[in-house]
This record gives structure tokens, C-alpha cells and sequence, in this order.
């Protein structure tokens, strides 16, 4: 099973996919998934749970103040985010279709699981709460990108109105 250490997006309008590279720059093998419209909104619909479980902050928070707690951690990693430009040469080398992620959760890392097939993974990663966040960031923003019809804001509490009457 491969070791993905660093992760490369590129929001692909022509394939109306995400692709998603691993080691692109590292020094390790690199390899190439696709990312569709199904799994990333499955992905990020999920998150809000994983995000609230995994967090003693959120977890311990009102119910009312969960949703906007999980989107200030959110963005306080989003702020720590060290990218580099995307490379608009950046080319799909055998890439394959991401057909299921499965996340655990572990004294404090979040060990990801890449899978091509429904048999073993081909891929796996270990990241920390801030890169787990920030890795969600980057597809939310590609799925915002390729207008999959997301939430603008990906801790958005369900059933959210953008106004609010004071009596």
C-alpha cells in the first residue's frame, strides 16, 4: 500500500471531476485518483459528523453552537494552509477513479484509506486534525469550483437561514 505524504488538486472542468494527486513532489511514488461529484458531496456531508465525534471541543459544545464552532476550526486551519499555485500543466498520469475513502480516527491523527476497488486499498495517509481540515477545504473549494451545487459554507448548520430577527 502506497504512503500518500503530500496532496496536489487540480478542479478539472472538462472531466467535471476533481483530480487528486498524491506525491506529486516528494520523492515517493506518486499516484492519481479522480474525484467525482458523488463521493466529494458525500465526502463533505459526512464531515460535519466526523469533525463533531473526533473533537472534544465540539463534541462538548451546545448544540446550537456546534455547526459554527466546527466552521472557526475550519477556517483557523484554512489560515495555516501553505499551498503552492496550481500548476495549469499538471496532467493525469494513469490516474484512477476513487470509488470509497474510509477515515478513522485515532489519538488525534485521522488515518485515511484509499480505495480503487471494493478489495484492499491502494493508498493511505495519516493526517493530522489542521491537514484533515485543510484537505477538505481544498476539495470543498473544487467542488464549489466545478459548481456541484455544495454549501458555500461546509459547517453550515442544517436547516440554516441567512437571517436572524432580534426581539
Amino acid at each position: 500500500m502506497l504512503n500518500i505524504a503530500a496532496f496536489t488538486f487540480k478542479y478539472d472542468h472538462i472531466e467535471d471531476r476533481i483530480l487528486m494527486v498524491g506525491n506529486l513532489n516528494n520523492d515517493q511514488q506518486r499516484v492519481d485518483f479522480w474525484l467525482t461529484r458523488k463521493l466529494v458531496l458525500r465526502l463533505l456531508s459526512a464531515a460535519s459528523g466526523l469533525i463533531e465525534k473526533t473533537s472534544s471541543d465540539i463534541a462538548g459544545a451546545p448544540v446550537q453552537l456546534k455547526s459554527d464552532l466546527a466552521q472557526f476550526h475550519h477556517e483557523s486551519a484554512r489560515h495555516g494552509l501553505q499551498v503552492e499555485p496550481e500548476s495549469e500543466d499538471l496532467k493525469a498520469e494513469s490516474a484512477s477513479l476513487l470509488c470509497r475513502l474510509d477515515v478513522s480516527h485515532q489519538a488525534g491523527r485521522y488515518r485515511i484509506l484509499f480505495f480503487v476497488n471494493d478489495e484492499s486499498p491502494l493508498a493511505a495517509s495519516i493526517l493530522t486534525y489542521d491537514e484533515l481540515h485543510q484537505m477538505l477545504h481544498l476539495i470543498h473549494r473544487g467542488s464549489l469550483a466545478l459548481e456541484w451545487g455544495a454549501d458555500s459554507q461546509l459547517f453550515a448548520p442544517e436547516g440554516s437561514s441567512s437571517s436572524v430577527t432580534l426581539q
